[in-house]
């Protein structure tokens, strides 16, 4: 995940730098990844069009083959291969689209690091400093755990150890959008 939340998590700071809200850079951000992926999800379509095309082709050849495999697969190649169609085509736009999307969800839980560029080593104080008093921390989630009790008068005193230039960004770190707290975890 880190490899490609590096350069994604430099595409965030850089919208949230323009537009100084987190929400509004991550709807930016989501966009931008949407348009990056269209042409591989084009392909992917194109490809499943061309292999429901060519279904009951393929599935007259496995039947009229059915006891002899090598046979089938044989007919299956040269099918294939008539048709100029790889079978395998559409399962590779998925391949590439994996890294991307783990990249996101690094960037998304991972805003301090990406975004503020905070060291991990402060990172990992405050998460020691925070799961050591807060009940059920959630260590998935640990960075949207900081931003939440620095931004809380009550539970700032936890990180009095942490170099102050730190605590400010966090607390003028905008999580908001339309008056929602992004960084809440919904309880029941």
């Amino acid at each position: 995940m880190n490899i490609l939340g590096y350069p994604l998590g430099l595409i965030m700071r850089l919208l949230y730098n323009i537009l100084h809200s987190y929400g509004w850079s991550l709807i930016l951000f989501t966009l931008l990844v949407r348009l990056v992926l269209v042409p591989l999800s084009i392909k992917q379509q194109k490809s499943s069009a061309k292999m429901s095309v060519f279904q009951p082709k393929m599935a007259e050849i496995q039947k009229k083959y059915a006891n002899n495999k090598e046979k089938q697969q044989e007919e299956m190649m040269k099918f294939y291969e008539e048709h100029g169609y790889n079978p395998m085509s559409g399962c590779l736009p998925l391949f590439i689209q994996f890294p991307i999307l783990f990249g996101v969800i690094d960037v998304v839980y991972k805003p301090l690091k990406h975004i503020l560029h905070i060291p991990s080593d402060v990172i990992n104080e405050m998460v020691d400093l925070l799961s050591g008093t807060v009940q059920n921390f959630n260590s998935y989630q640990a960075e949207l755990s900081i931003v939440s009790a620095v931004q809380n008068p009550d539970t700032i005193s936890l990180f009095s150890s942490i170099d102050p230039q730190y605590i400010d960004q966090i607390k003028n770190f905008d999580y908001n959008l339309f008056g929602l707290d992004l960084g809440l975890v919904p309880q029941m």
